[in-house]
């Protein structure tokens, strides 16, 4: 059974399915391999998909909500403590997530020597919500990369 999978580039859609793995298309031996790859490393396969990419610092306090409308980009937070075993959560506004998207989100830097883990859930048309999980405490800025497919 052949698997597709369309991915949001800019204002048009694209779908890629199995017969262009194997055309050589894109890289991977399955559709499957080829998402996990994007996973793991986004720049493996940047000419096969763009998002246009934009950033926004947080200010207030860790939980003070931010809007950046692009369809991915790099929230930077206020300096803050997250203790392990505890949670802080914000708002991310954006215009682009729908309540059926995916938001791939992961930990890009933090000036911190903790050890963080995000969630992003509570998705609807126009936000989601970002959570920072302290797996070991940290005390800094947190920089969150987001991908809304």
């Amino acid at each position: 059974m052949a698997k597709d999978i369309i991915l949001k580039l800019g204002t048009y859609m694209t779908t890629v399915n199995n017969k262009d793995i194997a055309a050589g298309a894109i890289p991977g031996a399955s559709l499957e391999k080829f998402v996990v790859n994007l996973l793991k490393s986004p720049t493996c396969c940047v000419k096969y998909v763009t998002l246009s990419k934009g950033t926004v610092t947080q200010s207030g306090s860790i939980t003070t909500a931010v809007t950046l409308n692009q369809p991915a980009g790099e929230i930077t937070t206020v300096s803050a403590t997250i203790a392990a075993g505890a949670m802080s959560s914000f708002t991310l506004n954006n215009s682009f997530i729908k309540a059926d998207s995916v938001i791939m989100a992961t930990v890009n830097d933090t000036t911190g020597t903790g050890l963080l883990a995000v969630q992003v859930d509570g998705i609807v048309a126009g936000s989601c919500t970002v959570s920072l999980g302290g797996v070991v405490a940290n005390t800094g800025v947190v920089i969150v990369g987001f991908a809304i497919m």
